[in-house]
């Protein structure tokens, strides 16, 4: 018997969503809800859906359902999650987790109140190339991390010229890149204590920031660079690819361009390609994203069916959520931020 879902949002990432769940064998996405009917019908033609609604709460009542993978944008999740955690509906949400640290607040005493499962969908850490660095930091025993720099810079347009909403954004790449890089350098280096950030518009089609870069110290000692851009002139662009460099107390380990891994130690060198897996839907230079939004999936449903917290729960999340308002506090005041 197939694990039954619904998805609410037709924008532009759902359409990820609905391939990567077609993609396991025990799920079925039964219906979609977007307040927008007629986003609601084309997704439902383009997918073969023959249920579709315009209120959640509906949705909710009339459907025999498992879980919910909520695709819409931030400010709308309080909102939303207020109606799934009342009827103790297991929840995926989307990134960014809310517009606020205290509406994400808000959202995760809901569902700790119903007992109810809530996972936010942060799936960089899905992504075959940063799954594969993590296990190769095991498997070579680098020791414990001193230094990292995470870095994600592109000029490409296609990262935001299909979510035309990013332009009027007071506060843009922060929110929409660096929650991602800020979860993947307290999934490598451990959590942080203070954050320090400076901003750059380096295009004035936006009004919020398009580039920063930020040095986190870690409770462990530990430094990370988490540096992010839309502006980065490269050729190729290599657009969506995370590069990241971990040095450790035995060894170093680097991911570059091409998913190519290069670990140093004892002065030898090892280079392992984690490429991620292709799948009919997925295309350059969206395939690692398009891919770890599967893997994503599969924690979600693996965590429903064995009654366990999933890795990135809300109160996890929480604490990415936590660098990033701190890091536009830190640009604003022109200081280090203390983390609390």
């Amino acid at each position: 018997m197939k694990i039954k879902g619904a998805i609410i949002g037709c924008g532009f990432f759902a359409s990820n969503h609905l391939n990567a769940w077609k993609e396991l064998k025990n799920v079925e996405i039964i219906a979609v809800c977007d307040l927008n009917v007629k986003k609601a019908k084309l997704f439902c033609n383009k997918f073969n859906i023959s249920i579709y609604y315009t209120s959640v709460n509906e949705m909710i009542k009339n459907l025999d359902l498992d879980f919910v993978d909520v695709v819409t944008t931030m400010e709308t999740h309080l909102d939303i999650c207020k109606i799934l955690s009342f009827y103790k509906m297991p929840t995926v949400l989307q990134k960014p987790f809310s517009d606020t640290l205290n509406n994400a607040k808000k959202i995760v005493n809901l569902y700790k109140k119903t007992r109810t499962p809530l996972m936010i969908h942060e799936n960089f850490r899905w992504q075959t190339p940063i799954v594969t660095m993590k296990k190769l930091l095991k498997k070579y025993n680098l020791g414990s991390p001193m230094y990292s720099k995470i870095s994600f810079r592109h000029c490409n347009p296609v990262g935001y010229t299909s979510q035309k909403y990013l332009y009027n954004l007071k506060e843009y790449l922060i929110l929409d890149v660096g929650i991602h890089l800020y979860d993947l350098a307290r999934f490598f280096m451990g959590e942080a204590k203070s954050v320090y950030t400076v901003n750059q518009n380096t295009n004035k089609k936006f009004i919020g920031e398009t580039a920063f870069t930020s040095i986190l110290k870690h409770t462990n000692k530990s430094i990370s660079i988490v540096d992010a851009s839309i502006s980065s002139i490269k050729y190729p662009d290599c657009f969506a690819q995370t590069l990241i460099t971990i040095e450790c107390k035995k060894g170093s380990i680097i991911l570059d361009y091409d998913y190519n891994i290069t670990i140093h130690k004892n002065n030898r060198k090892y280079i392992i390609n984690a490429k991620p897996k292709k799948y009919k839907w997925t295309t350059k230079p969206w395939e690692q994203i398009q891919e770890s939004v599967i893997n994503t999936h599969k924690h979600f449903i693996s965590s429903l069916i064995n009654h366990k917290i999933p890795d990135t729960n809300g109160e996890d999340n929480l604490k990415s959520l936590n660098i990033v308002f701190a890091s536009y506090k830190s640009n604003t005041l022109n200081k280090e931020i203390k983390l609390k």
